[in-house]
């Protein structure tokens, strides 16, 4: 047996017609496969195990595995791990430390099981990737995790067909909805209730499409329920993409802003309101014509506070008035 030649990153474009593309974290892991026949020796040897232990195909294939990648110190426990698999006790996983090709010594971390030819031959398959990468990337998806399911702010990801795989609690709340009433729906099948979901749909596509965030755009409604009070959020979009560059789908991220807003409106009223004051004071009385002054009046109520007004003027008032000609 020899080496293969399988496709990595590098290969990701060459997916056959019928099949999903490959996933980038095998790259991002760098996962390497190891054979080894009924004696210990290597039979075969991936380009990735190359890459992880420095040793090549041709350095490598023919040699016994615990005498090129174990320290001395450690053959006996190899010999014994390598015997207990070979003879049917189980697979054998755990972190190991393997010598490298320069000298050196790399935690690896080891997923070990006995294969069975057509021919009945014993063979041991060793899959392996280094351990402190495998542990960030652990980190890093707890964090993401954590963060996702913490956060105040309403997340959800959904795939390429801009169907939901991804609800956090927030946005459970924020649409009055739990996250099994999204999980494999479109906006507009989740969402029914809302008004603006053909635009969120056709604003979800645009940047999953060019790869141009959206940020901050308004929207407002009523939530699921039949809730009389009218919400405001804040709802941005970005498209997600692997290591390799491949687009997963597209993440959004929803704030509710209804107390913001409703704020900006009592502000923008209270501003409205100064304003006519401010005219009131500028165009009322610039006469001491009744008349005048009633059509001033009414001039600054409309078209401001309504769309037609009426002067009444006390009888004591005209009583004094003189008789115009």
């Amino acid at each position: 047996m020899g080496s293969i030649d399988g496709l990595g990153a590098g290969g990701a474009g060459r997916t056959a017609p019928g099949l999903a593309p490959p996933s980038g974290l095998l790259d991002v892991l760098n996962v390497a496969a190891v054979v080894l026949d009924a004696e210990g020796r290597i039979a075969l040897w991936s380009p990735q195990a190359e890459q992880l232990f420095g040793w090549s195909a041709e350095d490598a294939l023919g040699r016994p595995a615990a005498g090129l990648l174990a320290a001395e110190e450690h053959l006996g426990l190899v010999t014994e791990l390598f015997a207990r698999v070979m003879g049917g006790a189980g697979d054998w996983a755990g972190a190991f430390p393997v010598r490298h090709k320069d000298g050196g010594t790399r935690l690896v971390e080891f997923r070990n099981m006995r294969l069975l030819d057509e021919h009945g031959d014993l063979y041991a398959l060793g899959i392996a990737t280094d351990r402190t990468r495998l542990r960030q990337l652990e980190r890093d998806l707890a964090l993401s995790a954590r963060l996702v399911a913490q956060s105040p702010i309403g997340l959800a990801v959904l795939d390429t067909e801009l169907r939901y795989v991804l609800v956090n609690p927030t946005l459970e709340r924020i649409n009055g909805l739990p996250a099994a009433q999204h999980i494999g729906r479109s906006v507009r099948e989740a969402l029914s209730f809302l008004d603006d979901t053909e635009a969120a749909e056709a604003a979800m596509r645009q940047v999953l499409a060019t790869g141009t965030p959206l940020l901050e755009q308004f929207t407002a409604g009523r939530t699921h329920g039949g809730e009389r009070t009218e919400h405001a959020w804040s709802v941005s979009y970005y498209r997600l993409e692997d290591a390799t560059g491949r687009v997963l789908g597209l993440a959004t991220s929803v704030v509710d802003v209804t107390q913001s807003h409703q704020a900006a409106i009592e502000i923008a009223r209270s501003r409205r309101r100064l304003a006519l004051i401010a005219d009131a004071t500028v165009r009322i009385g610039t006469t001491l014509d009744l008349d005048q002054t009633a059509r001033e009046l009414a001039d600054v109520v409309v078209p401001e506070l309504a769309d037609i007004a009426a002067v009444d003027i006390l009888d004591s008032v005209l009583e004094g008035r003189p008789t115009l000609r």
